[in-house]
C-alpha cells in the first residue's frame, strides 16, 4: 500500500513538474516567423499590428513591407481581444521590445466578449506569470471552472510541443514577419448572402474598454504613437442594427480617447465592400481583399499620423 501510495505521488509530482516547466520554459523553444516570440527576438519594430484574425486575414504583408517605411511585423491571435492585447504589448515591452508605431484591431464584437483565449498559441508564447494573471482576468468575468483551468494549463499546446520540429516548420511555410503567406480566394454574392449574421451582445465589455485605455497608457509610457485599425466588413455586417450598435459604441470609445490615437475606418477608405471577391465571410478578407486594402490603407498612413 505504502509503494502505490509513494508511486501515485510521484506520478503527481512528476506531472506538476512538468506542467510548470511548460508553462515557464514552452517560449524558449526556438522561435518561428509567427507570434510574441518571435516579435521580442527582433527587438525593434517600427510598425507593430496587434490583433485578432481580422488582421491576420486582412493585412499583406507584401504590401506593409513595400509600402512602410522601417520594419514591420503583425501579431495576430484567433479572437484576440483588448484586454489581452494590452497584456501582450505589456509583456513584449518588459522583454525589451522597442516600437515605434502601434496599430490596434478594432473589431466590435472582441469589445464586447467576455475576457477568453480562444488562440491557445498564445500561451506557447508567455511565461507562467502572464497564464496566471490571464487566467484571474477570466475567471473573474466568467463561470471558467477546473476543467477550463485543467485545459489551459495542462493539455494546451502539447502536441505542438510533441511535434515541434514540423508544427515549427509548417508555421514558418505559412508566415513572414507574422503576415499569412496563404492566399484564400474570394466567394460569391449569393454565398455570402447565404451566411447567418453573428447575432447580437450585450454592449462593450468594461474588461475590453479598460483594455484599450490600458494600451493607451503603455505606449504613452514608452513614447508609441498609436493607431486603431478596422479592416473592411461585408456590406451585409454594416447594414445589421445588433453589429452597428456595436461599431457605433467602439467609434464613441475612440472619440473620447481623442487626442491620444489616430483611428482609420473602413468607411474612410474607398474600399467596395459589396465586392465579394474580396471576402472569405462576412468579417475576414480573401487575398485580393486584404491586398486591395492594405495599399488604401497604407496610401492613409502615409498622410500622417
Amino acid at each position: 500500500m505504502k509503494r502505490t501510495i509513494k508511486i501515485l505521488a510521484g506520478v503527481v509530482l512528476a506531472v506538476l513538474l512538468m506542467t510548470v516547466i511548460k508553462n515557464e520554459y514552452a517560449r524558449l523553444l526556438p522561435v518561428s516567423s509567427y507570434g510574441m516570440q518571435a516579435a521580442v527576438k527582433k527587438g525593434t519594430i517600427d510598425h507593430l499590428f496587434i490583433g485578432s484574425s481580422m488582421f491576420r486575414q486582412g493585412l499583406s504583408i507584401d504590401v506593409l513591407e513595400e509600402e512602410l517605411a522601417g520594419s514591420v511585423y503583425i501579431l495576430s491571435y484567433n479572437g484576440n481581444q483588448p484586454a489581452f492585447m494590452a497584456m501582450e504589448l505589456e509583456y513584449m515591452l518588459e522583454e525589451g521590445l522597442e516600437i515605434g508605431t502601434l496599430y490596434v484591431d478594432l473589431y466590435p464584437y472582441t469589445a464586447a466578449a467576455a475576457p477568453w483565449i480562444s488562440d491557445t498559441k498564445i500561451l506557447l508564447d508567455t511565461d507562467l506569470r502572464f497564464k496566471m494573471d490571464a487566467w484571474n482576468l477570466m475567471s473573474s468575468y466568467s463561470s471558467a471552472g477546473f476543467s477550463d483551468f485543467y485545459e489551459l494549463f495542462v493539455t494546451a499546446n502539447n502536441e505542438q510541443i510533441l511535434t515541434y520540429p514540423i508544427h515549427n516548420r509548417l508555421v514558418s511555410a505559412q508566415f513572414r514577419n507574422g503576415g499569412n503567406l496563404l492566399t484564400p480566394g474570394g466567394q460569391t454574392k449569393e454565398y455570402l448572402d447565404s451566411l447567418g449574421m453573428l447575432g447580437g451582445r450585450e454592449g462593450l465589455q468594461e474588461a475590453q474598454t479598460e483594455g484599450y485605455q490600458r494600451l493607451l497608457r503603455l505606449a504613452q509610457e514608452h513614447g508609441i504613437q498609436v493607431c486603431f485599425l478596422e479592416t473592411p466588413k461585408y456590406v451585409r455586417m454594416y447594414q445589421d442594427e445588433d453589429y452597428m450598435e456595436l461599431y457605433r459604441a467602439c467609434i464613441q470609445q475612440m472619440e473620447e480617447f481623442s487626442g491620444e490615437a489616430f483611428v482609420v475606418l473602413a468607411e474612410d477608405l474607398d474600399f467596395d465592400r459589396e465586392n465579394p471577391e474580396c471576402f472569405q465571410d462576412l468579417i475576414h478578407l480573401s487575398t485580393q481583399g486584404r491586398t486591395l486594402y492594405t495599399k488604401l490603407l497604407c496610401d492613409r498612413l502615409k498622410q500622417g499620423i
